[in-house]
């Protein structure tokens, strides 16, 4: 039996994949992973632009994937949706496959 997908359900799974899409994203879900930053200490971590990480700061939380709390001066940012990241380790288990030009394990 096919599984019903709602058009929302479908559209938001799609700008979900095109979150996802850009390799500065994936770096800052995975540094958050098992940090809570402010901008400067992504940039520096990450060594890239402070305008690009704020960029794609913005992005990322207005989907819910980062969070934001505010402490004094700072704003700190955190994984807001910690299985964002299974799907990536996923992906990455399929890339493994296909790079090796192996099959997949079932």
């Amino acid at each position: 039996m096919q599984k019903k997908i709602s058009e929302q359900e479908m559209e938001e799974t799609v700008r979900i994949y095109k979150l996802l899409g850009n390799p500065l994203r994936i770096k800052i879900l995975y540094f958050l992973e098992n940090n809570q930053a402010d901008v400067s200490t992504i940039v520096s971590e990450l060594g890239v632009d402070q305008s690009a990480v704020s960029h794609q700061l913005a992005l990322l939380k207005k989907h819910q994937l980062v969070d934001s709390i505010k402490k004094g001066k700072h704003v700190y940012y955190e994984l807001d949706d910690p299985h964002i990241l299974r799907i990536v380790d996923d992906t990455l288990a399929h890339v493994a496959h296909v790079i090796l030009g192996r099959p997949h394990p079932y």
